[in-house]
Parts: structure tokens; sequence; C-alpha cells
């Protein structure tokens, strides 16, 4: 999973929400984000250095060659972010909260300051984010708390008037992931300063989901990547393949068992057999997936398939493709060239969610 952690760290904007009652949320985020940054080192001078490990040298000298590339050949931004480091001793950055009502399939959405609302709520400790769950399972709802590995501000703080001390770092996290998957997940998280659009989560997450896949492609075919990566390229690339492939079994099982709990819902049942009507479904998921097990090549879901399944978990599959295909779409009708098709998804993050929506049905 992948997420945006939300940074409010200026004294005015702090001030303005000294009424809030999420004044402790904030403040986390602020203090959290800070501590990060406090532990940045530039990249450059870690390549540099003598005492950084040859394995770290790599993974670096790659993010250099993906960050280089996605603001020349993808006409992303050209700003300071990306080019910091962050050691962390934890294997992730941050902990996401979803929640959703248990008989209906729609995420419960947070409001906030400047970027308006979203489907997850991130903290940067475990424990306040264990806290908050417990708070809204009492509400009845249905909660899940997620590592998220993947991390950006969304180019608020990557602007050339700010100092570079704020810009967003690469966090050690990112590199403990296939070269393949650190490739796409910069891409990803560096595709959200081209487009973001308030209170759309599931826009936000296709349009980076869809540039990340083919920003991956174009960047086998066009760098050179053999200096860096551990395997050549050939088959870094049929790792790749091989990881969609797995990722598609994946979403199929998600969508089915998606397709049928949303009608179960719908239907004339009371409430209470809903509510055993779900657990049956999510049964049935788990044993489809032990049966297709065999079937994937590189990628395992065992951990996912080992929680207690509820409704966050297919809603969090749904938030990052339910329209990349659109977005495919999109790009082809462009000539895929990469301005052009930015300009038409400026375009449509510039209408009304109803006519985005509209829109976007009509691509294909």
């Amino acid at each position: 999973m992948r997420s945006r952690t939300l940074v409010f760290f200026a004294l005015g904007a702090l001030t303005f929400l000294s009424g809030c009652s999420d004044l402790g949320y904030y403040w986390q985020a602020a203090s959290g984000h800070l501590e990060l940054l406090g532990r940045k080192q530039d990249i450059q001078e870690l390549l540099d250095s003598p005492h950084t490990s040859a394995e770290l040298k790599r993974k670096l000298n790659l993010v250099k060659s993906v960050r280089t590339f996605a603001v020349q050949q993808l006409s992303f931004p050209d700003n300071q972010g990306y080019t910091g480091y962050v050691e962390l001793d934890r294997p992730y950055v941050t902990m996401v909260v979803t929640a959703a009502p248990p008989l209906e399939l729609k995420a419960h959405q947070w409001c906030y300051w400047f970027v308006g609302c979203q489907e997850y709520r991130g903290y940067f400790e475990k424990e306040h984010a264990r806290e908050y769950a417990q708070e809204l399972q009492q509400q009845k709802l249905d909660v899940s708390v997620s590592p998220v590995t993947a991390y950006s501000t969304l180019g608020w703080l990557n602007k050339s008037w700010l100092p570079d001390y704020f810009s967003d770092p690469v966090i050690s996290t990112f590199l403990r992931r296939h070269d393949a998957e650190l490739i796409t997940v910069l891409i990803h998280e560096m595709a959200h300063q081209v487009v973001y659009v308030s209170n759309d989560t599931s826009f936000n997450e296709s349009f980076a989901v869809f540039v990340e896949q083919q920003g991956l492609k174009q960047y086998l075919d066009v760098s050179e990547t053999d200096v860096f990566i551990k395997d050549d390229r050939e088959e870094l690339f049929q790792w790749y393949l091989k990881a969609s492939k797995d990722r598609e079994l994946f979403r199929n099982l998600i969508n089915l068992a998606f397709e049928k709990i949303e009608k179960m819902f719908a239907s004339d049942l009371s409430n209470a057999d809903k509510l055993q009507k779900k657990q049956q479904l999510f049964d049935q998921l788990q044993d489809s997936y032990k049966t297709q097990k065999k079937n994937f090549q590189v990628l395992s879901y065992d951990n996912w398939f080992a929680k207690e399944l509820n409704n966050t978990h297919l809603l969090s599959v749904k938030r990052y493709h339910s329209q990349v295909e659109k977005f495919e779409h999109l790009f082809d009708q462009q000539g895929k060239d990469w301005n052009r098709f930015f300009e038409a998804v400026r375009e449509l993050a510039d209408v009304s969610s109803e006519e985005r929506q509209h829109r976007m049905s009509l691509l294909n």
C-alpha cells in the first residue's frame, strides 16, 4: 500500500487550527515529518562517501537515474524532491487507518485543511494508529491498520521558494523493494506532484498507478539501467511482467468478492443475515486464494489473506486500480505524448466531481 501523509507544520497553520479537535493529529503529522527531515542526508554526498555501502550506493544511483528520467522524459517537475535520503529503523514510514460502514462498500473519509478529503488517516507512531482504530471500532465501523512504505507530501513542500531542507526525501523503506518496484514507487510518488485532486482518492491513485506502469516500461527502454539494477534489463522486465500478472490475478479475486458482497448488501436480507453472509463470502475469498496460490509466480499475498478481512481491505484495492484502464485510454488518445496527456488530466482535475466521473466513463 502507498499513501500520502499530510504535513502541516507551518506555525500559522497550527495556530489557525488551535481550536480544532484534530490539533493532536496535525501535530503528530508535523512533528513526525520534521523528525524525518532532521535525519535527511544528501544523496550525492552519500554516493561520494567511502563509508556508504556498495549496495546502498547501487540503490541510490538507481533512484538518481529514475528521478532524472522522470524529469527529462516524463516532464515531471524539476525540484529538490527525492534528492535526500532518510534511514529508518523500522519497516514502515507511517501506519494508515481506513474505515467503512459494516454493511456498505463505501470508504469513510477524513477532511483536512488545504488538501481536501481522503480515504485514509496516517500516523507516524504505530500505537497512535491502533488507538485511533479502536475508537473507530467502538463506533461499529469496519477498520484496518496497514503499514505504508512509500511517502510524499504531494509536492507541497518541494516548491522552489522553500528551502531544500523541506523537500521530500527517499526513505530506506523504498529501497527494500525489488528494483522494479523501487522504480515504480518513485515514479508513482513523483506523479502526485503533477496532478492532485482534492476529495478524489481513486482518481489520484489510479492516475499515479498508470503513470508508474507506463513509466517503468519507458525507463527500461531508454535508460542505461544495467549499471544500477541487480539483474539485467530483460530479467528485471520479466520479473515486472510476472508481478503484473500476479497483481491482476489478485485483483480478479478481489473484484469477484467485491461484486458478490455489494450485491448481497443491496438485497432484502436482514442486517443480521447480511453480516453472517458477509463473513461467509470473506471466508470464500480466502479459500479461493489458497486454491489459486500456486498460480502466483513472484508475489505472495499470504500476509494479506491471513488478516481478519473486512470491507476496508476490498476498498483499499479498488482505491488504487479502479480507473487505471481509463487513464491508459486517455494516454492513447493523446498520442502517448506525456505533455498532452498531463494537460488532459489537468483538465479533468479542474471540472466538478460529477463532470469528471462522466468524462472518465466515456474513456474506452
